[in-house]
């Protein structure tokens, strides 16, 4: 015989419940509360009940909320399922996942409003991260000079990742020491006009921004109210809203780093996971600056093209270089694959009979051929398993995210041309334009063959190193399909000779 439920067996369940759990009256007032939902608001008990919900609900939302609930009791709706902010006891800014519904007396009439909660802040903080690194990656690609790219990463930062403020602050080695903005976004009420930052080891330097030029690393104020060194500034930034900030040094050699520095409207917003999310916006802002700073180079040197052609040459061969080292740092487990494909690329070239001028053309295309993967995440990049199909369509557009980048430089070889071809098939089954046969350069033939023979001998974080013989079977495999069979062919002799081995 089953023994008959307790009376209070409910309230229990809403008490003990791991879900912040309230019911309100139908005047807005709270009439219980569990003990969850109190520590999600940082609140007793004795604080809320009888008290009005308006105080956790932010100002600017207040309308939508209020019109929601009357639905409820109208009847037009049986419940709402929603993502809102909410405030904490603090002042403090957190997302709960909500469902209201209404709670009817034994006529059937509205009783009260049941309101569940569950806390997604941390998951509202990663998700923070990963769609300001997405969106700062695509503006990356498009910006035209450093002055736009540096205010369309600040507005992003804001627009896309959902931060208060953001600004670029830049040393100055004047005798205050300050640090001025060279972009900012989100800074309408005036902050950065009204308060005074420095570098120096002074008061004024020993915030975030200050910190981070000085020491050159990543330095973070969880919360103005009770970190002493932000005293300078707790009353303008209690003023627009600023309750956390983090400053991260852009990694452009400089011996005093320029810094982005972002604001949280919430306490404690930026955690190991959020910070190393940043940390690679900040790297692939770096790598942006610097591409931007040899394209600026560039363009002041060919206009001495004539009287110093050599010179020219040189400093774009270095740019190529240097952007070849920068990929490589982000993508470690790859590092050595574009010189070791230039080399195999190379020596198929010569193979072939190419002259000086196209094999140094070759040679450079191979050390960057991967420089769109600077748009793929590195998460993506460094994944120990193989990827999912979402995963590999984002790799498969790196081909055309290179293209991007070099299609506007000058250089006396078809570069960018070779990149956005090194993954194309003679039989139109390669990407990212399905070219077939002859409408695909022979240097990015070239090129193909060599990318599959050095990545299948090599090592990656999903397996290891197929070896020689297995990559060789691999083009010989596809010779006249997928491979151009005069450039398999002369890769075979190399390998068959001992002329070449990896």
């Amino acid at each position: 015989m089953q023994p008959e439920p307790r009376p209070n067996t409910l309230l229990e369940a809403f008490h003990d419940s791991h879900v912040g759990m309230g019911l309100l009256g139908l005047d807005g007032r709270w009439l219980h509360t569990n003990p969850t939902l109190c520590a999600m608001l940082g609140r007793r008990v004795e604080e809320l009940i009888g008290q009005p919900f308006h105080g956790i609900i932010l100002p600017d939302e207040l309308p939508e909320v209020q019109a929601h609930l009357a639905d409820l009791v109208s009847g037009a709706r049986a419940y709402y399922h929603m993502e809102r902010r909410y405030r904490r006891r603090d002042a403090s800014i957190g997302w709960a996942q909500l469902t209201t519904s209404v709670v009817r007396d034994e006529q059937g009439q509205p009783a009260s409003l049941l309101v569940q909660a569950l806390d997604i802040s941390e998951q509202k903080r990663s998700q923070r991260a990963l769609r300001t690194l997405s969106a700062v990656n695509s503006v990356l690609v498009h910006a035209s000079d450093e002055a736009q790219l540096l205010q369309a990463v600040c507005r992003t930062v804001v627009e896309d990742g959902g931060y208060l403020m953001a600004w670029v602050g830049h040393p100055l080695e004047d005798t205050e020491q300050r640090v001025v903005p060279l972009a900012h976004y989100g800074d309408a009420d005036g902050y950065l006009g009204s308060v005074r930052v420095s570098w120096g080891d002074n008061p004024f330097g020993n915030g975030p921004t200050g910190r981070a030029v000085r020491l050159g690393r990543v330095e973070i104020n969880q919360d103005y109210l009770r970190n002493p060194n932000m005293a300078p500034w707790r009353e303008q930034a209690e003023k627009h809203g600023y309750r956390a900030s983090v400053a991260l040094p852009l990694p452009v050699g400089a011996a005093l780093p320029d810094t982005l520095t972002l604001y949280a409207a919430e306490a404690d917003a930026f955690d190991s996971e959020e910070v190393k999310l940043l940390q690679m916006l900040t790297e692939d802002l770096g790598f942006g600056l610097a591409a931007l700073r040899t394209r600026a180079e560039r363009d002041r040197m060919i206009e001495e093209e004539q009287r110093h052609g050599e010179a020219l040459r040189a400093s774009l061969v270095d740019s190529l270089r240097a952007i070849a080292a920068m990929v490589e740092m982000r993508d470690p487990y790859t590092a050595g694959h574009e010189a070791r494909v230039a080399q195999l690329a190379v020596a198929i070239g010569r193979e072939l009979g190419l002259d000086a001028q196209r094999l140094q053309g070759l040679e450079l295309a191979a050390i960057v051929h991967d420089v769109g993967k600077i748009r793929v995440p590195a998460e993506i990049l460094n994944k120990p398993g193989r990827l999912d199909p979402i995963e590999y369509e984002m790799l498969k557009r790196h081909p055309e995210s290179g293209y991007a980048i070099l299609k506007d430089i000058a250089y006396p070889w078809p570069i960018a041309r070779m990149v956005h071809e090194h993954h194309e098939r003679l039989d139109g089954s390669g990407y990212p334009q399905g070219l077939r046969g002859e409408a695909i350069l022979l240097e990015s033939r070239i090129l193909a063959v060599a990318d599959v023979v050095e990545a299948m001998c090599s090592h990656r974080p999903y397996r290891a190193g197929l070896g020689s013989a297995a990559a060789l079977d691999e083009i010989r495999r596809h010779r006249g399909q997928w491979f151009d069979a005069d450039v398999v062919d002369a890769c075979l002799r190399l390998f068959a000779s001992g002329r070449y081995s990896l």
